[in-house]
């Protein structure tokens, strides 16, 4: 019999009070979904930002006033034989083909400015530079302008004078000094030519309103949508980690007082339930973009690399309709391979693709959109994936795409192709932006990569955002600006692109104020910038 009520209904009121605060308190400190939107600075990851040290550089904004672009024609040809000509060269007449008094033969070998050409700009403007040369071997060459490393070229050894032409080259009116860097002995230079270049001006791009998936999440919208808004004005930061630590946004953070807006990782490289957690807490704690490409081992193996990998694509796919196959259950892909209407090593790659999604449904779970990027460089050929011709890779990509979409509903994928080659265009309603990976010698300025954008601009017919995937060195914001080369984000690989060994920061491709520059440049996003744009 109860002889104290009025103490019990204190005390029983006292423990739902307990309750509700211990309830709210794991709300409070556990990740949430919900709270995704919410805009915060660096607060959520203490232990991976630390106390920023960047100096700040004595400009702050990295775009300067912009010179004011003519548009005029112009052509004239400069003749090397009038050059000033190092001692082991001379003026020769032995070759046919070439123009004016004759061409310099002799250059000497792996010496830079090996054979200079001053010139007079008449006005600000973009310009095709173009080389006549001719060799009997094949040498790999440079040309620099006005002592900037510009591009390599590469004549084939068949002794005829060819063109070689760099197009939309911005030049500042006045003196300008180009120069050619020789590799082993054999070329040979006749002239060199310059013409203005107004392709630059010409392009439209028509980018689709939405994904091409129909049926993509309302997140996945948004995030396509706010890439989208920002298509041709702004550039997204973004950085690949090597592991959960994330040493690599913490050293960014420390240069710049900026965390990137993209944080890339792969699948296939270690434990991918690891790999899931970093992205998840990237996005749950930061707010950031999640980017994720896939090493893809091929069945039966424990290597991306064709070399090293027993398995045949084609032999694989052969006969297989990929939209037919990427709508089975597994039950009946195991019967195809009992009944022999379907290859074992199909099944194999249908096995594949389902545990992957089965890491990719995680993060659909939480509602986060992810940059996807499977399949990559396949136009090098030294992956399995693009071993095998450009009918195996389509078929792969759309069985990859049709099982991924159709059968376990991943609407949180924003598809990016990166086959690195226009003979491994894959269909157009199957991916929303072409990427390209960019990898240069330390010495090269990267500027715009202009011709690399331009190239894939003219492939996907103008309709697709175009992005630079993966890249070893850092876009020059102002130059993408004049050359109209824009890229949507970029993906700093991580090592020795970013940092020692010995974990500081790694100059041997851009300094650290070019860092700093970089990520507070009004024409690049990083995350707190995107953050602000975001809805």
């Amino acid at each position: 019999m109860n002889h104290h009520p009025i103490l019990n209904l204190v005390l029983r009121y006292f423990i739902i009070l307990l309750s509700v605060i211990g309830t709210a308190g794991l709300f409070l400190f556990l990740p949430s979904p919900a709270v995704q939107k919410q805009k915060s600075g660096y607060s959520y990851y203490s232990s991976l930002t630390g106390t920023a040290t960047c100096t700040q550089p004595e400009s702050t904004d990295s775009l300067q006033e912009l010179p004011e672009l003519s548009h005029r024609k112009m052509q004239y040809t400069v003749q090397a034989e009038y050059m000033e000509l190092p001692e082991e060269a001379s003026v020769s007449k032995r070759r046919s083909g070439y123009q004016g008094n004759g061409y310099v033969a002799g250059l000497p070998a792996h010496t830079e400015k090996a054979l200079v050409f001053p010139v007079h700009i008449p006005y600000s403007q973009h310009y095709a530079v173009t080389v006549c040369a001719a060799s009997a071997k094949t040498v790999e060459n440079a040309i620099r302008i006005n002592g900037e490393l510009l591009s390599d070229f590469t004549l084939i050894g068949d002794s005829r004078f060819t063109l070689v032409t760099f197009y939309g080259i911005f030049m500042e009116e006045g003196s300008a000094e180009i120069a050619i860097d020789t590799g082993e002995p054999g070329i040979e230079v006749d002239f060199i030519r310059l013409r203005e270049d107004f392709s630059l001006d010409n392009q439209v791009f028509r980018i689709a309103d939405s994904p091409c998936n129909p049926n993509a999440a309302p997140e996945t919208v948004t995030l396509y949508q706010t890439l989208a808004a920002e298509w041709d004005s702004s550039m997204i930061t973004g950085q690949y980690v090597s592991d959960n630590s994330n040493r690599e946004l913490n050293m960014i953070y420390q240069v710049t007082g900026q965390l990137p807006a993209i944080r890339f990782s792969a699948l296939g490289t270690r434990d991918d339930r690891e790999v899931i957690s970093g992205a998840m807490d990237w996005h749950v704690y930061m707010h950031g973009i999640v980017g994720l490409m896939w090493h893809w081992q091929a069945p039966g193996s424990d290597s991306v690399y064709a070399e090293e990998a027993d398995f045949d694509l084609y032999e694989a796919l052969r006969d297989a309709d990929p939209e037919k196959l990427a709508a089975m259950t597994p039950e009946e892909a195991d019967k195809a391979v009992s009944d022999g209407t379907l290859t074992p090593d199909a099944r194999s790659l249908l096995a594949d693709i389902d545990e992957t999604s089965a890491m990719l449904i995680r993060l659909r779970n939480m509602d986060i959109p992810v940059l996807w990027r499977p399949l990559h460089e396949a136009g090098g050929g030294w992956y399995w994936w693009g071993a095998y011709g450009r009918d195996s890779y389509e078929k792969l990509w759309l069985l990859l795409y049709y099982r991924m979409t159709d059968y376990h509903n991943l609407n949180n994928l924003i598809w990016v192709w990166n086959g690195q080659s226009a003979s491994y265009l894959v269909p157009e309603r199957t991916y929303d932006i072409a990427a390209a990976d960019i990898y240069l010698s330390p010495e090269m300025e990267f500027g715009s990569r202009h011709e690399q954008f331009q190239a894939l601009a003219n492939l996907t017919h103008h309709r697709k955002m175009l992005a630079l995937s993966e890249c070893s060195s850092l876009p020059n914001p102002d130059q993408m600006l004049l050359d109209r080369s824009v890229w949507s984000f970029f993906g700093l690989w991580y090592g020795e692109y970013l940092m020692n060994p010995d974990g500081t920061l790694s100059e041997s491709y851009y300094s650290s104020s070019d860092l700093y520059k970089l990520y507070n440049s009004k024409q690049v996003l990083s995350l707190n910038d995107f953050l602000s744009i975001y809805q």
